[in-house]
């Protein structure tokens, strides 16, 4: 296998296919699960970062998004998410492996973990890395409540320039404004550019307002997995407060917030997430046992 995969597709349905990429050739098995109108593209600053002799990364595009299929017809909920990235998992075959999600992807890999403990499948998920997480109800994000109107939504992305959506979604998602490069609002025109994407955003959305998760919240603390949660301290999107209730839900968890970062902290402060990821990997070898609960540490910025 090469370090680096210019990209594949994974056949989840006769309609759906998903697009996943590959890097490095390590032992450790990472499964990345970007958030809401983003895409694998999102851990192009982080993804180099893990040396490619001791880590294998998974990046996939969750159906609908980034080169994804975006069929007409079918859910987008949270639950067929969760499936698609649990048939993914499978396919490849990977056990023992490390699940990381951001924003909306937290909550489906919790979700994920959720399924893979009804099916008594302990040995599928050995970590959990949650950035930002969203895993409980809150306001809607103002460019997600937009989309809550199809008639708008659908006329706001055919008038408005993809460029300025993209520039205007980046302000409310990162504290420093030099993080919005060139590079990055390339990146996610290119989500936010493909065909498709405004029914796939908007049916997200009226699938997420219409989704009943105080169940799946009272089940939190089934999931022993190990896990760490990242939060920018700075977040607007999902609030550092959020990151606190979590940590406490979660029976092995612990909380890392990171200073002067926003929603995004693997765009944003790339360097110090991954130190906190591999800190986290390496101290788990090396003890043989889970975090410590509830634990909660103060990151300085980079």
């Amino acid at each position: 296998m090469s370090s680096t995969s210019s990209g594949s597709f994974f056949t989840y349905s006769p309609d759906t296919s998903i697009h996943y990429r590959i890097h490095g050739r390590g032992p450790v098995s990472v499964v990345f699960i970007h958030g809401f109108a983003a895409a694998l593209s999102t851990w192009d600053d982080l993804a180099p970062l893990f040396p490619p002799d001791r880590f294998t990364l998974y990046l996939i595009d969750l159906k609908g998004f980034g080169f994804s299929s975006k069929p007409r017809r079918g859910s987008y909920s949270l639950e067929e998410q969760a499936a698609v990235v649990t048939a993914f998992i499978t396919a490849q075959g990977l056990r023992q492996l490390v699940l990381t999600g951001h924003s909306l992807g937290g909550g489906i890999a919790l979700l994920v973990a959720l399924r893979a403990g009804e099916r008594g499948d302990d040995g599928l998920i050995d970590r959990l890395i949650l950035l930002d997480c969203a895993a409980y109800p809150q306001r809607l994000p103002r460019f997600m409540r937009l989309l809550g109107v199809p008639v708008l939504a659908r006329l706001g992305m055919a008038l408005i320039p993809v460029r300025l959506i993209v520039t205007r979604t980046l302000r409310a998602v990162f504290q420093d404004p030099a993080a919005i490069t060139a590079e990055r609002i390339r990146r996610y025109e290119t989500c936010f550019g493909r065909r498709g994407i405004a029914r796939v955003l908007i049916r997200t959305v009226r699938e997420l307002s219409r989704t009943d998760v105080s169940a799946v919240i009272q089940r939190y603390g089934e999931i022993a997995i190990r896990a760490l949660i990242i939060w920018g301290e700075n977040d607007r999107i999902v609030r550092p407060t959020q990151g606190r209730r979590l940590v406490n839900a979660l029976p092995s968890a612990r909380l890392a917030v990171i200073g002067d970062c926003g929603h995004n902290p693997h765009e944003e402060q790339p360097l110090r997430t991954y130190e906190l990821i591999r800190e986290f990997i390496e101290e788990g070898e090396d003890k043989g046992e889970g975090v410590n609960a509830a634990q909660t540490s103060q990151c300085p910025a980079q």
